[in-house]
């Protein structure tokens, strides 16, 4: 009876201090990231057989059990990713709203500026600080648009240096659980849980879903397999892969994830990277960064080109036609405004020299002086530049110095309330003839466009006001006083309001309202960014909440099962004492 009861009693005060210690290791665990509640199994003894019946032989320790649930694990690490990747994404996105200023500061304030500036040349055309003032808008403009490409290659090189940082932690991360792997297979067979190396190996997986989403398959041994959720390998039993940063070989300033394997790198899909911050990072410098590149290069190409266009269709101060041809009869653009303008960051102001400014019009025209109608020239705007040598219409083309093109006003034969036009040279000799007569209507230019010449394009558009009567005349020739001529001015000034801008290769827009589109769009992307964080974030923090509700330690909790506890191992303690006190009374009656 005394061995059944101090064994009784020990088997209790073990239970109870078993009990005891894991409580203690919950409380000094409270907040100790990743920790899972630790409860120890208790069961009865089996019962010890006489013929009186079945004794009981007190308490044992099972084991010592985790408080987890492998679902809200993974919803927590699938919502952690989610989260990681569109808070990486929306940092990046707000960095790059600074590269499109708004108002003065922004770019499309700017290039209209550079156009603003042909009134006060358009003015006075021979006035050489009105010409200056003009380049150094141009300049200002330049500036802008090389800091911008700049920011935006900034930008390129910090998503490259973060895919760097990222990948590396993966590399040690992985490592790390391959190690924890190991440990926890030692362990294959005892019957127990390693609780604390399973609760350190969920916090590892944890932290690699901060960086890439990841899917785990546990083995029979214990470990777990860890494959990105595309599916690649990351850590099998306790081998590790290892990842790198790898320049893309169809765009050398773009970043790719690569698996290393046999001292070579293998460039993977980025729809590998579901989640984490390599997602965001992937995401943000394949479609927002690059969309936002390839919009301010061609808004600032557009622009550039139309100026370049028109500048390469005047003359400068001193006479000189802009455009040359080369053997073929190609426009050879002689000097432009601008050169590189294909990318915001390497677009320069290749003009220096105001006088180069092509302010001046090869054609003027100027009503004749017996007209009876209100006809008034508003602007002649060269369609092609004027002909010269190796031009394919050199020997055709009219006017010529000294020889002037007449456009002469008619009545329509088919409708006596309508006027048709048509152009006879210097000698009277009809020029361009087409058939059926050329009709003039209101607000239309006049142009010679024939389909049976060879360039078959119009060379001038002649737009004028008020309404012709039959014949009336208009004299077209060559600029004969390029130095008080504005006509190019007042057509580059007229950029201003045209749709010289297609961002998407489709619609058109003007240069302001282009900048608005670009600032609108990337305005769209940001804010969409910011509620899919807001979003993925408050998923985060339920599912963190839901787990901790369930494998978290609860201080109220663990006081109260303290001193339940130490009650049972004082009831312990007293029954070896009664035990003992038993014993001593034996003894006695023995003596």
């Amino acid at each position: 009876m005394g061995s059944g009861i101090f064994s009784l009693g020990t088997t209790a005060m073990f239970a109870s201090q078993s009990t005891l210690d894991t409580i203690a290791h919950n409380i000094s665990n409270v907040n100790t990231p990743g920790y899972s509640r630790q409860e120890v199994e208790l069961a009865t003894e089996g019962g010890l057989y006489t013929g009186a019946g079945f004794y009981g032989r007190g308490v044992k320790v099972v084991t010592v059990n985790r408080q987890t649930n492998d679902f809200l694990v993974k919803e927590l690490n699938v919502n952690t990713a989610r989260a990681s990747s569109d808070q990486t994404r929306v940092d990046k996105l707000k960095q790059l709203e600074t590269v499109l200023p708004t108002g003065q500061t922004g770019l499309g304030y700017a290039a209209s500026q550079v156009l603003n500036t042909m009134v006060d040349v358009a003015n006075q055309p021979q006035d050489i600080s009105a010409r200056q003032v003009a380049l150094s808008r141009a300049q200002e403009w330049v500036s802008r648009m090389n800091t911008a490409g700049k920011q935006i290659d900034d930008l390129q090189a910090g998503v490259v240096s973060d895919l760097n940082t990222s990948v590396g932690q993966i590399n040690d991360l992985t490592r790390q659980i391959a190690t924890v792997n190991q440990n926890i297979a030692k362990f294959t067979g005892s019957g127990h849980a390693p609780n604390d190396l399973l609760d350190q190996r969920d916090r590892l997986i944890k932290d690699l879903n901060e960086q890439v989403q990841v899917n785990t398959v546990e083995a029979d041994d214990g470990t777990t397999s860890v494959f990105m959720g595309g599916g690649q390998l990351l850590v099998l039993g306790n081998q590790a892969q290892t990842l790198t940063v790898v320049r893309d070989p169809d765009n050398v300033k773009q970043g790719r994830v690569a698996l290393v394997t046999n001292d070579t790198n293998r460039i993977l899909d980025s729809g590998q990277m579901t989640g984490g911050v390599l997602q965001g990072l992937i995401q943000f410098q394949d479609s927002d960064l690059a969309a936002t590149r390839q919009q301010l290069d061609t808004f600032g190409a557009n622009f550039a080109d139309a100026v370049n266009a028109q500048q390469a269709l005047g003359m400068d101060l001193d006479g000189n036609l802009l455009t040359t041809f080369d053997a073929a009869g190609n426009p050879v653009a002689s000097a432009p405004l601008f050169i590189n303008t294909g990318s915001a960051a390497d677009i320069k102001l290749a003009m220096t020299a105001p006088k180069g400014l092509a302010a001046a019009a090869p054609l003027v025209a100027i009503p004749g002086t017996a007209n009876k109608g209100t006809a008034k020239v508003d602007t002649i705007d060269m369609a092609r530049a004027l002909p010269t040598t190796n031009a394919l219409d050199v020997a055709t083309s009219k006017p010529t110095a000294g020889a002037p093109l007449t456009v002469v006003f008619e009545t329509d034969a088919s409708d006596p309330t309508k006027l048709t036009y048509r152009f006879v040279d210097s000698s009277g000799a009809a020029y361009k003839d087409t058939s059926p007569p050329r009709s003039w209507t209101a607000g239309s230019p006049i142009n010679d466009q024939d389909p049976n010449s060879t360039p078959s394009g119009q060379l001038f558009n002649l737009n004028i006001t008020g309404v012709p009567k039959a014949g009336d005349t208009i004299q077209i020739s060559t600029t004969a006083y390029p130095a008080s001529n504005n006509g190019n001015a007042m057509t580059m000034l007229g950029l201003r309001d045209k749709t010289i801008v297609s961002l998407d290769g489709v619609s058109h827009a003007t240069v302001t309202d282009a900048y608005s589109q670009m600032i609108g769009n990337l305005g769209v992307i940001v804010q969409s960014g910011e509620t899919s964080a807001s979003i993925s974030k408050t998923l985060q923090d339920n599912s963190q909440q839901t787990l901790t509700s369930t494998s978290g330690v609860n201080l109220d909790e663990e006081a109260a099962r303290l001193i339940q506890f130490q009650q049972s191992y004082q009831a312990s303690a007293k029954v070896l004492q009664v035990a003992q006190s038993l014993f001593t009374t034996l003894l006695q009656v023995a003596g």
